[in-house]
């Protein structure tokens, strides 16, 4: 196996250093003074950066990587890393990101490693390059027996479209049959924009080398990280099955159904596993009535705080934005209707008392409402009746003006 000879990542004394996280100068300065090692096999290793070449660490001339798991970097792999590594921390800020990690228990190297607070471990693979199915099962069950959880990310290189439909190598169709989903990222905008992430669904079970499908896509930035995605593939390696994390809307039930357990559980490992927030350790203040709720399928408690935790928590001074409130819920909340009319108009009336709460300021003719504060930055937990109370004065208000 070639050796690599560039990577994002490299190790100054005793601390790991990357490119996009300390500031190019330092690690120039760091360079000059060859206190960078690679961070697989030790050797020493320089910082190139200019007008033409992307910031990267190399071996030095003439020198190869004698790590095992050593591969040929390219700009498109290299970009991609350094993307995937972006949207995890935008996306999961509160895990701990580290490019080009090793595992100390099977002696591989994850392109992206994060581990969450509770020391859960989570592996990005950006796979460009040809890779048998034999190869990545090996990768694949290493990972496993290392209690890492994996997500493996195609290059856009490799979504090729022709006349019979979309091209499966031996690798996404090995994906494909072990649960997990054909995502392609194309950091250098080839086949699909630039920044953008893809999924292809194909129609058919058991695809051959050319497989009719659907591809959407959209900016990787914009997306939460798909817990659900690993759970999908870790129940096809074990045989069991489970809900999906993302709430698929179910059809309109003749009657509101009463039981929320279902949708319950399934937020609340959603807030469990991004945010470490226990069901026992939710304020009092979420659970608030709103007319339309009964269309959502778990219980006020739990989707009021999950809004509250996507859109409000460590996101003090950003801009409130109901449009990307709104599809984000029919999108994510258990919503048990179609039209998701009464879900919309529930969500409205819990931006009032979010407001009435101190949370959001009141927008002005023609702007947009701003996160003002998060429970951390009030320093109390908001009085349910008082915020009712308010609430309902401004509607008074409003509707005598």
């Amino acid at each position: 196996m070639t050796a690599v000879q560039s990577m994002l990542s490299a190790v100054a004394f005793g601390s790991r250093v990357a490119i996009g996280q300390e500031p190019v100068p330092e690690l120039r300065c760091l360079s000059d003074a060859r206190a960078l090692q690679c961070p697989l096999c030790g050797a020493p290793v320089v910082l190139k950066a200019g007008r033409v070449v992307a910031p990267h660490f190399a071996h030095l001339p003439g020198a190869t990587c004698s790590h095992g798991d050593a591969e040929p970097e390219t700009d498109r792999h290299r970009e991609g890393k350094a993307l995937l590594a972006r949207w995890i921390r935008a996306s999961v800020p509160e895990a701990a990101v580290t490019l080009e990690a090793l595992i100390a228990e099977t002696g591989q190297r994850a392109d992206l490693l994060f581990t969450m607070p509770d020391g859960r471990r989570v592996a990005l693979e950006y796979q460009c390059a040809d890779l048998s199915a034999r190869d990545w099962r090996r990768r694949r069950d290493l990972y496993r027996s290392a209690a890492v959880s994996d997500l493996w990310v195609l290059g856009g290189n490799r979504l090729v479209r022709g006349e019979s439909g979309y091209r499966l190598t031996e690798l996404e169709r090995e994906l494909a049959a072990a649960g997990h989903p054909l995502l392609f990222v194309d950091s250098l905008g080839e086949n699909l924009p630039a920044g953008h992430l893809a999924r292809l669904r194909m129609e058919e079970a058991a695809p051959g080398a050319w497989v009719k499908g659907s591809v959407s896509a959209r900016p990787l930035m914009d997306l939460l990280f798909p817990w659900r995605m690993l759970e999908r593939a870790a129940d096809a390696v074990t045989g069991q099955t489970k809900p999906a994390l993302r709430f698929a809307k179910a059809p309109a039930p003749a009657t509101p159904s009463p039981d929320t357990s279902e949708g319950d559980a399934k937020i609340l490992r959603w807030l469990r596993l991004k945010y470490g927030a226990a069901g026992e350790s939710l304020p009092a203040f979420f659970g608030l009535p709103t007319r339309g709720a009964e269309e959502i399928a778990c219980s006020p408690r739990m989707w009021q705080a999950a809004v509250y935790y996507r859109w409000i928590h460590g996101r003090v001074g950003e801009a409130w934005n109901p449009d990307e409130l709104n599809v984000w819920a029919r999108t994510q909340l258990p919503v048990a209707a179609n039209t998701g009319r009464m879900t919309l108009r529930s969500l409205a009336e819990y931006q009032e008392l979010l407001a009435a709460a101190g949370f959001l300021s009141l927008p002005r003719a023609g702007g947009r409402a701003k996160v003002v504060a998060d429970m951390t930055t009030l320093g109390r937990i908001p009085d349910p009746d008082e915020v009712q109370r308010l609430a309902s004065y401004r509607r008074t208000l409003r509707r005598e003006s």
